[in-house]
This record gives structure tokens, sequence and C-alpha cells, in this order.
């Protein structure tokens, strides 16, 4: 029997809302016999309340839609399941239009028409809301819901001002700050702090900071000299409130990083190989980036075996390092998924990756994409590496969401233009 194809909505106008979108995207892969297949753009819209509510219920809303594939579920119990997912996230009991940290709807199910009490599929008032029907319109074009006439394309005004949101957006954006001189497309020891600022102000929610070029052929740097150039540029930033990743495989320089400054990530390009990188992860309970790689620095002929498809070896590498790690004692919560792009593949394997992401549907835990003007985009770009900026957010736009947690990049105007694009 085939799945059957739902539609769940999403909302949020309090605390972060584009955090508590994220975070409801992920409680919902992890319920048994889900599989998310695709997300809406991000909708932002004014909230729909009576004329006599408070003033304090005047706080817009995002939106958002995601597409779910469902096994053995009934409609009840997948909406009591939605439920209790508010309840974790902390939504509380409150009148109709209040403000809410999260609403899950089930919008529509395909081949399925239900009339009770608590439960109307398609979603009753669908054509009275574009902040549910044009997320939902994303993700299933091919719905036979009946459409309002703002419901088209062309027409700009919609009701509640809902609109595709410029700003948010699911992935978070992590700038690259290369100290180095040797990196394969940028690097820079003389860093200064309006360069990482600029940054921030374009949209970087994490700097990742990483003092060794892992390119093919780069040089050794020594740990005392890669711990004095990420120190000197931690310095410049410390107390400023930015969420910093250090990008390092030496224990020993992520444990000074540790020691002297605020440190959210530990991005490990060569996958928490080593023992004593796994205590520090579990020690310090930071998030931990968890890279797929052959060998570091990559090698140009070593590439994963072409008898299996890329994913299929991904997906099974990862499930086996996730639970190494868990039997170690790192927290699940701690681990993302890095199928590291330009490390150990081939082109053609790098980016078949890129364009088959929901073969990844098995993995639960936060992804992260490193594509950023990597050299698998000589495939149609004869551009070097400095100058693929438009080849890596064509790239971008093609990626399906549901996927991608947070995106490495280099230039962050490039990608939040590809990200308007989308879905």
């Amino acid at each position: 029997m085939s799945a059957n194809r739902v539609v769940i909505g999403l909302g949020s106008n309090l605390q972060n809302p584009i955090h508590q979108l994220r975070h409801a995207l992920f409680e919902l892969k992890q319920i048994p016999g889900i599989s998310v297949r695709k997300v809406s753009a991000i909708y932002e819209s004014m909230a729909q309340v009576p004329s006599d509510a408070p003033t304090s219920w005047n706080q817009n809303f995002l939106n958002a839609a995601a597409l779910i594939e469902v096994d053995h579920c009934e409609p009840l119990r997948l909406l009591k399941t939605l439920k209790s997912i508010e309840l974790k996230m902390g939504r509380t009991s409150s009148e109709t239009w209040a403000p809410r940290v999260m609403d899950l709807d089930i919008l529509y199910w395909q081949g399925l028409q239900i009339e009770l009490d608590n439960l109307k599929i398609p979603h009753a008032h669908l054509r009275e809301r574009p902040f549910a029907l044009l997320p939902l319109l994303d993700v299933l074009p091919e719905t036979t819901v009946n459409r309002p006439l703002w419901a088209v394309d062309w027409i700009l005004k919609k009701p509640f001002e809902t609109r595709k949101s410029d700003t948010f957006f699911w992935p978070k954006l992590m700038g690259i700050v290369n100290l180095t001189t040797d990196s394969f497309s940028d690097g820079n020891e003389k860093l200064n702090e309006a360069q990482i600022m600029k940054l921030v102000e374009q949209g970087a929610e994490i700097i990742d900071f990483g003092a060794e070029s892992t390119r093919p052929g780069a040089l050794s740097v020594s740990e005392s000299d890669e711990w004095h150039r990420l120190k000197h540029a931690l310095e410049l930033i410390s107390g400023k409130g930015i969420s910093v990743s250090i990008d390092s495989y030496k224990p020993s320089v992520i444990e000074k990083c540790l020691e002297n400054f605020e440190i959210d990530f530990i991005n490990d390009v060569t996958g928490l190989r080593d023992q004593k990188m796994k205590e520090l992860v579990k020690a310090s309970g930071k998030k931990a980036i968890v890279m797929h790689s052959l060998s570091v620095p990559p090698k140009t002929d070593e590439f994963l075996s072409e008898v299996r498809s890329p994913t299929e070896i991904l997906t099974a590498w990862w499930h086996q390092k996730k639970s190494e790690c868990v039997d170690f004692g790192i927290s699940e919560s701690q681990l993302i998924f890095d199928m590291g792009i330009g490390f150990g593949k081939s082109k053609q394997q790098n980016h078949y990756l890129l364009k088959h992401l929901n073969e990844f549907s098995s993995v639960t835990d936060e992804i992260l994409v490193g594509h950023s003007r990597k050299s698998y985009q000589t495939l149609f770009s004869d551009r070097s590496a400095n100058h693929r900026d438009l080849e890596t957010a064509l790239s971008t736009a093609t990626m399906n969401l549901a996927f991608v947690q947070y995106l490495r990049i280099h230039d962050l105007e490039s990608q939040r233009i590809a990200l308007r694009f989308m879905p």
C-alpha cells in the first residue's frame, strides 16, 4: 500500500517564530511512520484576530507547510500527535485567535474528506487564510481544493498582507571565515571586526572560523599557529552575542577555544574519529558538525564506490556514526550530519547528493550542507573558486530545504537571493 500524502500547516508568532518553525519541522521528523518530503517557503502575515481582541494579540505570524508521507496512521491519531508536539513546544491552552508558540494543523489529506467536530479535512478555513493555502500550494500544487482569486501567483495583494518572507528561511546561514593564506577560494590572516560584522549584517546566524586549509594539497599548520590565528579572531567578537563555530580537527585547538571563549559548534571534518575529540564534544555539550570524509585533506583521486548511490552509502555511514557517538555518551541532539561535499566524492557524486537530498529521508537529525564554491561546480562552469558564488546560489536554489538545516557559505547576499526564489 502506498503512503498517504498529507500537508501539515505550521504557524508561530511568539518566542522567535522562525526558531519555532524549525523546531516543529525537527519534531515532525521524529514521529514514527512519518516521512517529511518537502517544505514550503516561509510566509509572513498579519495575525487573524477579532475586532475586539487585545492589542497584544496583533503580532505578525510566520507560517509554512510540510508535505509528509504517512504509513498506517489514522487522521485522528495524527492530530493527537500534532497536539502533543504543540504542548511539548510550550503551547498552553488559550483563547481562539490568541498568540501561540506553535500551531500545527492538518491542512490536506490526499484522497480523503472528513467532517468531524474537532477535525475537518481539507481544513475548513483554507479559502479564508492565505497563510495556510499558499504554503499548501507550494508543496502540493496539484491539490484539488477550491482556490479564491487571490491564490493565483500574479495577484500581489493577499489578505492579511500575506507574502513570502524575504528575511526568514528554513536553513540557518553559517558564514565562512578562513584565517589562512592558502584556502581554496579565499583566506585572510589579517581579519578585522568589520569584516565579521558584515557577515552578521548580511544574515549570518553563525560564523564558522577555520585557521587551516583542508583543500587538496593544503599546507599543514602547527597547532600553535592555528590557535593563535583563531584566538585573534575570537577576541574581535568576544561578548558580541555572535554564535561561533570552530572548524578544526585538532583536539588541542578545540580545547583551547572552549577554555577561553564561548563556542557553540565544533566543526570536525574528520567526523569525530579522534577519541579525544569525542571526549571534548561529550564533556562540553556543544553541537558537533560531523562530516563524512575519506581523507583530510581530500585526495583528488579518492572517491566513494560507484556501485551504490552516494546517498545510500552516506545514509549508512551516518547511522553507524551516530550510533557510535551515542554509545560513547554524546547526546543525539548534539549531532549534525555533514555529507562532506568535496571530500572523497567525484564531481558527479557531489552534484547527485545535492540534487537528491530527499533520499536522506531516514536521517532525522539536523543536516548541514557545505557546497560553497566547491570544485563540483566546474561541471557547469569554468570560473575559479573565488568567482563561484553564482554557481553556489544556483545549486542552493534547487535544494530540497526539508533536508537542509544549515548552509555553510562564503557569500551571504547571493544565497539569500537564491533562497527567495524557492520553492
